[in-house]
């Protein structure tokens, strides 16, 4: 447990700010909810694109599970991140099968909203609607979303903190809790070049998708592998090869942007890969009009 507790406090520093008051909130919250109990509601909603369903019940019942509490405050788009949590679906399911379950709980500003982003990205896998907020109640979690998600045991006891849709590291972590098999190995890395880190789209129509191509070269001895990559909107989506690039060779990261109302834009897309950074910051920018 001080090893898991350790890395933690560590990841969760350097993702949220690399100041001493930043790292001394993480230990904080980090050591104060680890081994906690979760406890939840017995009125929420549970639904599937819109429509109820009673797969919940089966999900919280999982050896273990994943806990997200989204609130109704700010842009419920840019922390949903829905593509992201679709990637991390579809891998535990190909890796643990029935063993991970994913508690998505919401309590919702607009729930037509929420509803809307539901079926445009998708998002085919059920969902707690908790329309009181009677789970924050029940737990006052912390403040930071960067802490209002949860890896839980079987006892709904937290084992680690953090929102593996954001950090790939901490999903790293959670994949080596759960198989039982931590892994000591060094990664090898290697280096990169791309033909661009910033793209510009100038002026484009709302609701019009636009497509740019950055190309990044394998420079270095050893395969590429782009773990994931995450983008910091949700009227962003992104393509790539799966398979590792060999050295002297190159791939393309496809970005479509489709932008949902008129001013100027400017968004990150993290990749995540395997060089001695381990990330890398492209971006895309431009001015939508209607």
């Amino acid at each position: 447990m001080k090893r898991w507790l350790l890395l933690m406090v560590v990841l969760l520093g350097l993702f949220s700010c690399k100041k001493d008051e930043r790292r001394s909130e993480a230990e904080k919250i980090v050591s104060e909810w680890i081994g906690k109990e979760i406890k939840f509601p017995s009125g929420y909603e549970c639904s599937l694109l819109g429509k109820d369903t009673s797969l919940c019940v089966d999900l919280l019942n999982r050896e273990y599970k994943i806990l997200l509490y989204v609130d109704s405050m700010g842009c419920t788009d840019c922390k949903l991140r829905l593509y992201n949590w679709k990637q991390l679906i579809a891998e535990s399911d190909s890796l643990f099968s029935n063993q991970l379950g994913f508690l998505l709980f919401f309590h919702p500003k607009d729930k037509k909203e929420l509803q809307f982003l539901f079926k445009r990205d998708h998002f085919d896998y059920p969902v707690f609607i908790d329309n009181t907020n009677q789970i924050y109640s029940l737990n006052n979690f912390p403040d930071n979303r960067t802490y209002q998600c949860f890896l839980l045991d079987k006892d709904n006891k937290v084992v680690m903190i953090g929102n593996p849709a954001i950090n790939p590291s901490i999903w790293e972590l959670y994949k080596e809790q759960i198989s039982g098999n931590p892994n000591s190995k060094n990664e090898i890395v290697t280096t990169v070049e791309l033909d661009r880190t910033v793209y510009d789209y100038g002026d484009i129509k709302i609701g019009t998708p636009n497509d740019a191509v950055f190309t990044i070269t394998n420079t270095g001895n050893h395969p590429l592998s782009i773990q994931q990559i995450i983008t910091s909107c949700g009227c962003t989506a992104v393509e790539w090869g799966k398979q590792p690039i060999k050295p002297g060779k190159a791939t393309d990261i496809k970005v479509e942007m489709k932008p949902e109302e008129p001013g100027y834009f400017r968004k990150t897309i993290d990749v995540y890969c395997n060089i001695e950074k381990s990330v890398i910051k492209l971006i895309i920018s431009g001015n939508a009009t209607k």
